[in-house]
């Protein structure tokens, strides 16, 4: 009996001891999780502590993401019935067109902040430029910093003056924030910084009174509200989750804008003049030794901001319609951006638009997929469009 016990003891043994086996290699055919990776620096690859604000290996800012300026240009003609590849001073070698140039369409997107600038359909050159930043560690709620920069089209190469004062301007604030200036105090310099950088501009050199010029305007939107500087006839538009709280948050310094805001003329009456599009303010040699405009917007609940050239807005000038018209951008912000910019080429595209949409609160982005605009319902599809006056144009 015991011997009977015995074996069948040493079956049950062997049986488990199979079984443990097969365990034991199944289990070494899975991966084991190890220790959570370290992040790495977007710069130079090195690994960084979540806590470090810059990377101890090439010094670059871990607590600030930046719009990137355009890649080099490259591709065919862009002119539509031309097969031509090679240029020369320029200008394509079969048909003469300009060569391609990287700023003639560009789109960036951070997730909480995007952006689309656009040639046009009329100008050969985009003299639009956009920069923007987000600024925050991980988890924590973001700041904003946005900028958009219209060259003046009568001065000296502008689309080079609205490229150095954007960025100017950006890196201001940027750098100002990080050092605990309040936005106000921040957005004040980086005006007196981009003038200051659009003036050391070369002049036209067969005409040194022809300086290089700009409009700008800049937005700092962090959890507590929203601060707008602006020189010029860029806009920036509350655009709010009711269509009808939408608001402008600007009042153009140009002549159209100053016989408004007299009550002179009305709206439709100033637009009419051909002087509506003269620029009173802006950015470079012989502007006005005046502070930027300023202005500090508390919303009363979520919505979108917008920082727009007028190439935009000389389409769609109304927040109400452009508040409408971001509900088509539920895929995230960039396609809202995308789809006011094609309002504005499909009315004509006379200007460079640029349009840069940025979600308010700031909120970091769902992990997975792009932000998302927030639910502004309705649907526009009408247009209210002010016919583009020749002038001087900013």
């Amino acid at each position: 009996m015991d011997k009977d016990v015995d074996v069948t003891e040493s079956e049950q043994s062997g049986g488990v001891a199979a079984d443990l086996d097969e365990t034991l290699a199944e289990t070494a055919e899975e991966p084991v999780a190890g220790p959570p990776a370290w992040p790495t620096c977007p710069s130079c690859g090195a690994e960084v502590a979540p806590e470090d604000g810059y990377c101890e290996e090439c010094g670059s800012d871990l607590l600030v993401r930046r719009s990137e300026p355009s890649a080099p240009a490259g591709g065919p003609c862009r002119t539509p019935d031309c097969a031509g590849r090679s240029f020369s001073d320029g200008y394509c070698d079969v048909c003469g067109a300009p060569e391609p140039d990287p700023r003639d369409r560009v789109e960036r997107d951070l997730g909480v902040i995007a952006g689309v600038t656009d040639r046009g359909l009329r100008h050969s050159r985009n003299e639009d430029d956009m920069s923007f930043a987000v600024l925050g560690g991980s988890g924590e709620p973001p700041t904003v910093v946005a900028v958009v920069c219209d060259g003046v089209s009568t001065s000296y190469k502008p689309e080079t003056a609205s490229a150095a004062a954007a960025l100017t301007a950006r890196e201001h604030i940027v750098l100002a924030l990080r050092r605990g200036e309040d936005p106000q105090e921040a957005t004040l310099g980086a005006y007196e910084e981009a003038h200051k950088a659009v003036c050391a501009l070369p002049s036209d050199p067969t005409d040194p009174g022809n300086g290089r010029a700009s409009t700008m305007v800049s937005v700092v939107a962090t959890e507590r509200g929203i601060t707008v500087g602006w020189v010029g006839d860029a806009r920036v538009y509350w655009l709010d989750q009711n269509p009808e709280n939408s608001l402008v948050l600007t009042l153009d310094d140009s002549w159209a804008g100053r016989m408004i805001a007299d009550g002179t003329l009305t709206e439709e009456e100033a637009f009419r003049s051909p002087l509506a599009h003269t620029i009173l303010r802006w950015l470079g040699p012989g502007a006005p030794e005046e502070p930027a405009n300023l202005r500090v917007f508390l919303p009363d609940g979520p919505g979108i901001v917008l920082a727009c050239s007028d190439g935009l807005w000389n389409y769609v000038p109304d927040a109400a319609d452009l508040a409408r018209l971001a509900a088509d951008g539920f895929g995230g912000l960039l396609p809202a951006a995308a789809a006011m910019t094609a309002v504005a080429l499909e009315g004509g595209g006379h200007d460079n638009i640029t349009a840069v949409l940025a979600a308010w609160p700031p909120r970091v982005p769902d992990a997975g997929g792009s932000e998302v605009t927030g639910e502004i319902k309705g649907l526009s599809t009408g247009v209210d469009e002010h016919n583009p006056v020749e002038g001087i144009e900013s």
